[in-house]
């Protein structure tokens, strides 16, 4: 809760360091949450549910949240801007604000767990990317 309390909008989202496989694996992500925000069909509350929601490929908020949310555990995050805008700057203010050590490491196929993502078989970024797209197909 000190996240949604410390983030400075909505457009902030904090999810699991184990939820991305590629850069272009959130941008997709992305660009369904933008796609269903002008639509008026998400399925969450939030951005950054619905945007935690896409990336678990379900339409069950209580799973997207044990799926990409944090849990107990887990030792690294990603802070995503949602607004597509921040700076390097505001990220910064973000990490320090929590206390978190920000590290090189971009998403990448190594630290993926497809299998807490629900995602059955071969690990791989299209696969991530399809599970996307069934968040709204199921």
């Amino acid at each position: 809760m000190s996240w949604i309390e410390s983030r400075d909008s909505e457009h902030w989202a904090l999810i699991s360091g184990y939820s991305l496989a590629s850069e272009i694996h959130a941008w997709v992500a992305h660009e369904v949450l933008m796609r269903n925000k002008d639509r008026n069909i998400m399925k969450s509350n939030s951005l950054d549910g619905e945007f935690i929601r896409l990336l678990s490929g379900t339409h069950h908020i209580s799973t997207s949240f044990k799926r990409a949310g944090l849990s107990q555990g887990d030792l690294n995050a990603w802070i995503v801007d949602l607004s597509g805008q921040a700076t390097d700057e505001m990220y910064t203010s973000h990490a320090e604000r929590m206390g978190f050590e920000i590290l090189d490491e971009r998403p990448n196929l190594e630290i993926f767990d497809s299998v807490r993502m629900g995602i059955e078989g071969e690990k791989s970024e299209n696969g991530a990317i399809g599970h996307i797209h069934l968040a709204d197909l199921r």
